[in-house]
């Protein structure tokens, strides 16, 4: 086998994005695809975090507005944003998120549990943090988050 690293054997591969401050990552085998300035059409009575429709070459899919979804302030962005494509049971998904990073690979050893200070709705939907050294990684749990959505709660109790 030669020189393979076992990072990319034994570790699991996340789709790391940002929203507001904080850092978060999606396992990648969920991940369908990234676009860019997809029009969403507003829906009335639906969630509040459910921004509206996304028309994704002819399939439509709801726009979950993660901002809202995590209870994490809208004030200080500044861009467009990201659509996160994901494939659900239910169908595709997508995540609104301020900007997208890079794939990481991480063994699930590394994994540490969610830190105590979120709430009782991020315990469920956040499955584990990496401590980077850069910032800590919030690993999120996409189904939870589709599935839960009724729930609205933020991820960090404000002050």
């Amino acid at each position: 086998m030669g020189n393979i690293n076992p990072v990319l054997i034994s570790g699991r591969d996340y789709a790391t994005f940002h929203i507001g401050d904080l850092f978060f990552g999606i396992p990648a085998t969920d991940v369908i695809e990234l676009s860019r300035n997809l029009d969403v059409t507003a829906v009335p009575k639906g969630p509040r975090f459910v921004s509206g429709l996304m028309n994704l070459r002819g399939q439509l899919l709801p726009a979950i507005n993660m901002h809202i979804r995590l209870g994490i302030s809208v004030e200080n962005v500044h861009h467009a944003g990201v659509s996160i494509i994901l494939e659900t049971s239910g169908g595709p998904v997508a995540l609104l998120v301020d900007s997208v990073g890079e794939i990481l690979s991480l063994l699930p050893a590394e994994l540490e549990p969610p830190p105590n200070k979120l709430t009782e709705l991020a315990k469920e939907v956040v499955t584990g943090v990496y401590i980077r050294p850069e910032q800590l990684l919030l690993i999120l749990d996409p189904l939870k988050i589709v599935s839960g959505a009724m729930r609205e709660s933020p991820v960090i109790p404000s002050k």
